[in-house]
């Protein structure tokens, strides 16, 4: 950002400062501009793209959580089925062992 010391000069003399006081409030002004950190267009295209990018990893993060996640709920789902299959075997098994028990003790 640059000051146009001229155009104001002629704006600040007309409504009567004077030529020493606008070169101490141009000075003045030209510093602090110049120390300031201004972001340019460029600047702000950026760190859009930036976040454009970052949006992208992160979608592809959560895709990533929710496949595992699938997977997950899909190997519980398998463990759970087998462990039922397993218990009922083994509840069958010790129900024809009792029948037999008892069958045998006649």
């Amino acid at each position: 950002m640059s000051f146009n010391s001229p155009k104001h000069s002629k704006k600040l003399q007309s409504s009567g400062v004077n030529e020493n006081k606008f070169t101490t409030l141009s000075e003045d002004f030209d510093e602090q501009i110049s120390h300031q950190d201004l972001a340019t267009s460029k600047d702000l295209i950026q760190i859009e793209d930036n976040i454009d990018l970052m949006l992208i990893k992160l979608n592809q993060k959560i895709d990533s959580v929710g496949i595992r996640l699938e997977k997950s709920i899909a190997d519980l789902g398998t463990k759970l089925s087998i462990l039922i299959c397993a218990s009922s075997f083994s509840m069958m098994t010790i129900l024809l062992a009792f029948m037999m028990f008892l069958h045998s003790g006649k």
